[in-house]
């Protein structure tokens, strides 16, 4: 069983949108038989954090993992590009929504 990280586009939807593509997501990945870390279960929503505060808890929980899982809409999103590149330096899987786990 891997550890999966789910990435991908939050800032700019709907957050209920976004929500479900993640729980979307996160089914799916457990369906695959991995573990899912979903960045809405690891960083819940907070009037005093910002941006950089969700992406430093979602980062250090994406270096502790497998493998990415970048979900449709994933380039719109700058913290989700960042979480890429991040993946693909440190040798993580990378995998694309409807590709294979």
């Amino acid at each position: 069983m891997k550890k999966i990280y789910i990435s991908g586009q939050i800032t700019g939807l709907p957050i209920e949108e976004a929500k479900k593509n993640f729980m979307t997501a996160e089914k799916e990945i457990m369906e695959n038989g991995h573990k899912p870390i979903n960045p809405f279960r690891v960083s819940p929503f907070a009037t005093h954090k910002n941006w950089k505060d969700y992406m430093k808890d979602d980062i250090e929980a994406l270096i502790n993992c497998d493998g990415i899982y970048l979900i449709k809409g994933w380039s719109n999103s700058k913290g989700a590009r960042l979480e890429n590149v991040i993946a693909e330096s440190l040798g993580i899987d990378v995998y694309f929504n409807g590709g294979m786990l």
